[in-house]
């Protein structure tokens, strides 16, 4: 029997051995597998994991400005002339009717007067070409010619009366060629009347009366803007909103503010009323962003001074040319937002000039698959995903393709799909000091 234990133990011996070695292997090739197929595990990592699912997605950039007026009513000076009341301080409500700015007109009346003496004279000369026919010098002029005639047929009568009393010799014949003679004379004098008749009718004519017609035109203009002018001397307030002061004068350095006394030319401005349904924000763009931004994105303005109000929006320009940054000599692109109306509290609250913080959201995904950019490792095209697809098993990498990125997401086109768990190691929260 001894002997039968003592062949069956050598075999025994045998299959430990195999048995050992085969654990041994399988322990290298997990080791070996372990370090090319999941997630690197080094002291003080926790490992962490997420099933992926479909969720909203939104990407956005931002950037700071200043609050401005996007829809402003100018005001201008209607004449040259000296400010003789200032009823605004800038930054100031003001309502539609209210007065501004009170001109002195001293200076614009001797031109009135000007463009009424011209109206009255240019009035008096159409008033006589449009009853020309009838006026007292066409008159005068027709009854000459008339007279003319008349003066012809009776020296043509006396001529013939003259002649028989030749024939009978009872007249000598030097009465006779005085006759003649005068007639000879008065029938040009008949010719130059009807010529100055036909010369003065004409002058109430054709362009002669058009020159008129014009003449009386511009005069009539010219008094009524005069006129218009002269009665602008109070500016009034065309609507409700907020006055802003005017582009500052980069000749003299002063600010642009009227003050009461100082002189102002015609079409120099004085202001402009910002409504306050129609406020922008205006902010700068670095040529690497501009390519994100569209007419019509959505925005989202804050700011320090906002109170805690936030405002809505969506970009209404993009300038398509650059400028230089005075400071930094980089080119950029001025953008500017334009703001939803604004509630009464929010008029109150937000002035034109505050800094504003945009947010703007370039990319709107309502279903996507969106990571931590903590699981995601290398880049693109080789970026890769560790997925777990049962539990206790050891993760898979998944090459994936990357969308956008924002804050705390990445979002993943293809690899992954809905359902999938998603492990990464993030590192372990401090131990506790040892009291």
């Amino acid at each position: 029997m001894a002997h039968i234990v003592e062949r069956l133990n050598p075999p025994r011996k045998r299959l430990a051995l195999m048995l050992a070695g085969g654990v041994a292997c399988a322990a290298i090739g997990w080791l070996l597998f372990a370090d090319r197929a999941s997630p690197p595990a080094r002291d003080g990592l926790v490992e962490q994991a997420q099933v992926v699912a479909l969720q909203p997605f939104s990407a956005s950039i931002g950037f700071t400005g200043t609050i401005v007026a996007g829809e402003a009513i100018g005001i201008f000076a209607p004449f040259d002339g000296a400010v003789k009341r200032v009823g605004f301080t800038y930054g100031d409500r003001v309502g539609a009717g209210q007065m501004l700015v009170e001109l002195d007109p001293a200076e614009l009346q001797q031109s009135r007067n000007d463009a009424e003496s011209a109206y009255l004279k240019a009035s008096q000369a159409a008033a006589e070409l449009a009853g020309w026919e009838s006026s007292p010098e066409v008159g005068r002029v027709r009854r000459a010619a008339a007279l003319a005639s008349a003066d012809l047929r009776e020296t043509d009568r006396k001529i013939h009366e003259t002649r028989e009393l030749l024939d009978k010799g009872l007249v000598p014949r030097s009465e006779y060629d005085g006759l003649i003679q005068q007639r000879r004379s008065q029938q040009m004098a008949v010719v130059a009347a009807q010529e100055d008749l036909a010369a003065t009718l004409a002058r109430g004519r054709g362009d002669n009366r058009r020159v008129a017609e014009l003449a009386l035109a511009n005069a009539r203009s010219r008094l009524a803007q005069m006129n218009s002018q002269f009665n602008a001397a109070i500016i009034r307030a065309l609507d409700d909103g907020i006055i802003i002061r005017p582009p500052a004068s980069k000749m003299d350095g002063d600010s642009g503010a009227i003050r009461p006394g100082m002189l102002v030319g015609k079409g120099q401005p004085i202001g402009a009323i910002a409504r306050a349904g129609g406020l922008s924000a205006k902010f700068r763009v670095d040529e690497g962003d501009v390519g994100a931004l569209k007419p019509g994105l959505p925005v989202t303005v804050t700011g320090p001074g906002f109170g805690g109000v936030t405002l809505a929006g969506r970009i209404s320009s993009v300038a398509g040319e650059a400028d230089a940054d005075a400071a930094s000599g980089k080119p950029g692109f001025t953008a500017v937002a334009r703001l939803d109306p604004l509630t009464p509290d929010q008029a109150r609250q937000i002035r034109i000039g505050m800094t504003a913080n945009i947010a703007i959201t370039t990319y709107n995904n309502a279903a996507a698959l969106v990571v931590p950019p903590q699981a995601v490792q290398g880049v693109a095209p080789a970026a890769t995903i560790f997925v777990r697809d049962q539990p206790g098993t050891e993760p898979r990498a998944v090459i994936v393709q990357i969308g956008r990125v924002a804050p705390g997401e990445v979002e993943i086109l293809s690899g992954l799909k809905p359902g999938d768990t998603v492990v990464w190691h993030t590192a372990a929260a401090p131990a506790p000091p040892v009291p």
